[in-house]
């Protein structure tokens, strides 16, 4: 009798565990899977989030892979303020208020509470130059008040509004404006150059003490917005065969940013001119090496890739054919796939710059693509080149039931799979 409990006992205990196991495993496939947040990403379904953007800008409310197979559906409580799409992309529309809503299969909700704010103004960025340029509130308040000094003052005013840093070893140049002290310690535009082949240009703390329009150059050619710093160095553009701005030397264009001249300072047309325009007679250079280019770093440049066309393409002469030109996207046109089919927001599209260069690698694509699950998603591709010219191409990603899909009809894209693009949250 002893022996025939223990059997029992043994059996039930047997089956309690083999049952126990199928209840855990059939509730671990039914029902979504809470993970720790990291600093990366959260699930979020584990909290409620807060979020702020700025009309006109767009993010996606990324959500834990494992909680994704049992999202439903997406919703905005007002779409003239922000409109959320399949894939839970949120697109601010105009400034005020809206909840961003996540279903789940199981019946729960999680609400994001969305401030749309006012787009911020933007600080003024010319599409004509590869500058970099920082600390414009700096510079425009001590822009005033160098106005006002001259306004109310009947002698020549001594302090001058840059101080200009050329880095010969990074063919760099940086613009400094003055800080509260009168120190010009503060960094406003940074500008690429070719110093002088084999250390051809000086070394030393110089003042400009001549502009000029257009100037001869050694071997007969000729340099636009000349600015003289010591003898026979000069600041001036890249040299042009005759005096038209159409005769631009494009070999020796495309060399800006490494050593190439034979002691002057060359720069594109844009940067030069500023320096003509803006860094007045007496104006000190300072002409150095150092491995680091500077606080801003060193701009990237442009290539011309028609060699017939003599034009530098930051001259913003009207009759320059570069003006009208901006970036290019090809291939982001919109696509319709079955659910189940790998998808790469990625394959077939690519950009290009103002002048033809390809720069498929710094395209942002903003938008997710679940292709598990049938909706519409919207993906934003957006380029911006060297000269700060942008442009953007909107697709939509229709995915719908493979049972509703014709057998004839294929993905226009690679099949590859997406890796989701996820918001960082708040």
């Amino acid at each position: 009798m002893k022996r025939i409990c223990i059997i029992t006992v043994c059996l039930s205990v047997m089956l309690c565990g083999v049952f126990g196991i199928m209840f855990l495993k059939d509730s671990q496939s039914t029902a979504p899977k809470k993970e720790t947040a990291t600093s990366d990403s959260a699930p979020f379904s584990d909290r409620g989030l807060t979020l702020s953007l700025a009309a006109g800008d767009a993010k996606v409310i990324g959500i834990d892979s494992n909680e994704e197979k049992y999202l439903t559906k997406w919703k905005s409580s007002n779409e003239m303020i922000a409109a959320v799409d399949s894939g839970g992309r949120v697109d601010a529309l105009k400034k005020g208020k809206a909840k961003i809503t996540a279903e789940f299969s199981d019946g729960h909700k999680v609400e994001c509470e969305l401030t749309v704010t006012a787009a911020p103004e933007k600080e003024p960025v010319s599409t004509f130059t590869t500058a970099i340029t920082a600390n414009y509130d700096i510079l425009k308040k001590n822009l005033l008040e160098l106005k006002k000094e001259n306004k109310e003052s009947d002698k020549t005013v001594k302090k001058l509004p840059y101080r200009l840093m050329v880095n010969r070893e990074q063919n760099c140049v940086t613009a400094y404006t003055f800080d509260k002290d009168g120190k010009y310690t503060v960094p406003v535009r940074a500008m690429a150059c070719s110093c002088g082949l084999d250390s051809a240009t000086v070394t030393g703390a110089f003042n400009i003490y001549f502009h000029t329009r257009w100037h001869p150059l050694m071997g007969g050619v000729f340099g636009q917005y000349a600015g003289a710093i010591s003898d026979d160095y000069l600041f001036h553009s890249v040299p042009y065969t005759d005096l038209t701005n159409d005769s631009l030397m494009v070999g020796e264009y495309n060399k800006l940013g490494e050593c190439a001249s034979k002691g002057c300072i060359r720069m594109a047309v844009a940067d030069c001119k500023w320096i003509y325009k803006y860094c007045p007679i007496g104006t000190i250079v300072v002409i150095y090496d150092n491995e680091n280019p500077g606080p801003l770093g060193k701009p990237e440049g442009i290539k011309i890739t028609d060699e017939d066309c003599g034009w530098d393409p930051t001259d913003y002469d009207e009759n320059n054919p570069y003006n009208s030109n901006t970036p290019q996207i090809n291939g982001a046109e919109d696509v319709k796939i079955k659910t189940g089919t790998d998808f790469d927001v990625k394959s077939g599209v690519t950009a290009t710059d103002t002048c033809g260069n390809d720069i498929t690698g710094k395209l942002e694509i903003t938008g997710h693509v679940d292709t598990n699950r049938a909706g519409v998603y919207k993906v934003t591709y957006s380029v911006t080149d060297a000269l700060h010219r942008s442009t953007k191409a909107d697709i939509t990603v229709k995915v719908v039931a493979a049972s509703l899909v014709a057998v004839s009809e294929k993905p226009s894209v690679a099949s590859v799979t997406l890796d989701p693009i996820r918001a960082s949250y708040l």
